[in-house]
């Protein structure tokens, strides 16, 4: 593990809504999913005076405090009541306030600056500084992060492989150096990475478990905008489609939306577990949400600044890939245990009845693997996999693939180290 700032807080020490809010200078945190972190103290610029001295960001993030937490004990019900998203944000901005040297992170309402669908393009024309979007929906920006969304890059039941090979050394000089001098971003943190998911609404449901393709054929299931997804769901028999969070909602307890396909713990987040009736656990692409940062604004620090930053960010995102397992497996529930008592997929489905869980059988997974993995269908992602042979380094994917069933990948999420990070790659930008 590199050497970090240590932080002393208990892992059950929570922090309050209180101290939250004490930054918010624009007002309430909005529920959602997406983040941005954004701009300054005034003019639209990202830097300013803050309590410290040092210099401040605004983050303006859909995610909810009320929601989301970072800190969970071993015993279910594990984490804070209404938990549904682990996901290191606040926790950046507590950990920074603490230390001296470190810049300042001001919390700002979502609608503030930006929603879902228009952070990262905030973020791609200097109004905010910071942001977060999931791989699958930065895509649309960013179109080379259209290679992490191609269905089994990763294996499946390893969990580790998503976060090992995301911020492996070779991704790093072969896909997010060129990333950066092409986009001016990087990322700088992440919830613990997982796989998407998808799931049936209650309106629906034909009570029998939907676990093969054949079962999901014809159904209309909510998505990403992301090109690969919708090209692997034509593949499979289902009907992509592409509507608002609060549409689907609506639209899983009427039926004139089947499902959707997510990041399962936004799902527990914003509710929709309420209106779910079945998970079936494809582990077909990775569920991960980074937190994206401009370029320039990490050069902008001081030297003292940019090391303290490099350091918070680095432990968080080395204990979100350790909270991995855990996270999904107790605290979300998703486990060939299922259901496990007292876990998100447990207590928040319908009427507060456990959503059904359909881990799949070897077999079950052949069936959704065979049409769309990458090896023997790669004609079907030629473009994604050009765009970044072409762009960055050629024969990345095939390395990236080869990357997350490497033998240094480790059997648990819990054993892994964090071996490299943005600050060791900031001065070849």
């Amino acid at each position: 593990m590199r050497d970090q700032h240590t932080d002393s807080r208990g892992e059950s020490t929570g922090h309050s809504r209180r101290d939250l809010l004490r930054t918010a200078p624009l007002g309430a945190l909005a529920a959602g999913f997406a983040g941005c972190l954004g701009g300054g103290t005034g003019g639209g610029s990202a830097t300013g005076t803050g309590g410290g001295g040092g210099t401040t960001v605004r983050w303006a993030g859909t995610q909810n405090p009320d929601t989301t937490c970072w800190d969970f004990g071993e015993n279910l019900p594990e984490g804070p009541e209404g938990c549904g998203l682990v996901y290191p944000v606040f926790e950046l901005g507590r950990r920074l306030d603490e230390r001296e040297d470190a810049p300042n992170l001001a919390l700002v309402g979502s609608k503030e600056l930006c929603s879902e669908q228009s952070c990262m393009s905030k973020l791609d024309s200097k109004v905010i500084h910071l942001g977060s979007s999931s791989v699958a929906n930065s895509a649309k920006i960013w179109p080379e992060n259209e290679l992490w969304s191609i269905p089994y890059t990763f294996p499946v039941h390893q969990r580790a492989a998503i976060g090992y090979s995301f911020v492996h050394p070779t991704t790093w000089e072969e896909y997010w150096v060129p990333f950066a001098k092409k986009y001016n971003v990087v990322p700088i943190g992440f919830d613990p990475p997982g796989y998407r998911a998808h799931l049936i609404g209650t309106g629906s449901d034909p009570g029998s478990p939907i676990t093969s393709p054949a079962d999901f054929e014809g159904r209309k299931i909510r998505t990403t905008q992301s090109e690969v997804i919708s090209t692997a769901f034509d593949e499979l028999g289902m009907n992509p489609i592409t509507i608002s969070f609060a549409d689907t909602l609506q639209g899983m307890k009427s039926g004139v939306v089947d499902g959707l396909e997510i990041i399962t713990p936004y799902a527990v987040a914003a509710q929709i577990t309420s209106m779910t009736a079945q998970v079936t656990l494809t582990q077909w692409a990775p569920g991960l949400d980074p937190i994206w940062c401009r370029v320039d604004f990490l050069k902008s620090l001081s030297e003292a600044e940019r090391t303290a930053f490099a350091e918070v960010t680095a432990d968080l995102a080395e204990q979100s890939i350790q909270r991995t397992d855990r996270t999904y497996e107790r605290f979300q529930g998703l486990s060939p245990d299922a259901p496990v008592e007292g876990s998100n997929f447990h207590t928040e489905g319908p009427d507060g009845e456990p959503v059904q869980v359909n881990w799949l059988s070897e077999d079950d997974l052949d069936a959704w693997r065979e049409p769309v993995d990458p090896v023997d269908n790669r004609d079907l992602y030629s473009e994604a996999i050009g765009r970044v042979h072409d762009a960055f380094t050629d024969g990345f994917f095939d390395r990236l693939y080869d990357l997350a069933r490497e033998s240094g990948v480790p059997d648990q999420s819990k054993n892994f180290t964090l071996d490299a990070w943005w600050d060791d790659y900031l001065d070849r930008i």
